[in-house]
C-alpha cells in the first residue's frame, strides 16, 4: 500500500496531515481532509484513482474543513464516530469559531462509527479504535496487515492531543493510549499533527504513556 502525506501549513488554521492510501488497484481512501486542497484533488483525477471514501479520526475543523469541497468533485461516503457527529455541524464543538477564520461546517450525511468496527475498504480491514479524550469521539484506524496505525490527534511523536477542548475527557487518557500500546511495537504511526513514529518509540520516549 501506498501512502502519501499532504501536510497543511495554514498560519490561521493550524497544521494538519491528510493522508491519501493507495493499493495496488488504485482505489485509494483519503484521512482527515483538513484543507480545500486542489493539490490532493488533482494527485487522484491525475493517477486515475479510485476514491472508495472519507475517514475521519475526529470533528475538529482543521481535520474537517475540506470534507465538502471534496465531495464536490467525487461521491464517496464519510465516516466518523457516532459521538462527533455533532462536530461536523457545530462551530463551538468544532472550534471553528474560535481558531478559524470562517466558521466550518459539514453538510454530507456521515457514516457513523463504533469501536472495534472494521471497514473493508480499498482491499483491506480497517480497524476503528475508538480513543476518547481529545474529543469524546475520537478514533484510531488500525490496519493490522500493513502494520500501520492513523491515531488523529490521539497520539503524536512525544506527546499527545489537547484535552482542554468542548467534550475532551482528560481522566480516559491512560485507557485511550493503553490500547494503542498494545499493538506491536513496530506499528507505524500517522498522526494527525507533526511527523510519523512506532508505537515502541512512544512506549519509551512518550511522557503521557504508563510504563
Amino acid at each position: 500500500m501506498k501512502i502519501i502525506t499532504f501536510t497543511y501549513d495554514d498560519y490561521f488554521d493550524l497544521t494538519a496531515n491528510c493522508y491519501l492510501l493507495i493499493n495496488d488497484s488504485k482505489e485509494c481512501i483519503v484521512i482527515d481532509f483538513g484543507k480545500e486542497d486542489e493539490q490532493l484533488v488533482n494527485y487522484i483525477k491525475e493517477n486515475n484513482l479510485k476514491l472508495e471514501a472519507v475517514l475521519l479520526t475526529h470533528g475538529h475543523f482543521d481535520h474537517i474543513k475540506g470534507v465538502d469541497y471534496l465531495l464536490n468533485k467525487f461521491s464517496v461516503p464519510v465516516y466518523i464516530h457516532e459521538l462527533d457527529k455533532e462536530f461536523l455541524t457545530d462551530v463551538r464543538l468544532n472550534g471553528s469559531n474560535r481558531f478559524s477564520r470562517r466558521d466550518v461546517v459539514v453538510n454530507a450525511k456521515p457514516i457513523l462509527l463504533k469501536d472495534d468496527q472494521v471497514l473493508k475498504l480499498i482491499g483491506s480491514d480497517i480497524k476503528v479504535i475508538h480513543t476518547p479524550f481529545h474529543t469524546r469521539g475520537s478514533v484510531c484506524f488500525y490496519i493490522e496487515k500493513e502494520n500501520i496505525l492513523f491515531s488523529g490527534d490521539t497520539l503524536f511523536l512525544g506527546s499527545i492531543g489537547r484535552t482542554d477542548f468542548p467534550t475532551a475527557q482528560p481522566e480516559l487518557v491512560p485507557s485511550s493510549l493503553a490500547k494503542l500500546m498494545s499493538l506491536k511495537d513496530d506499528t507505524k504511526v500517522y498522526p494527525g499533527h507533526g511527523a510519523e513514529t512506532t508505537i515502541g518509540f512512544e512506549k519509551k520516549q512518550n511522557p503521557f504513556v504508563k510504563r
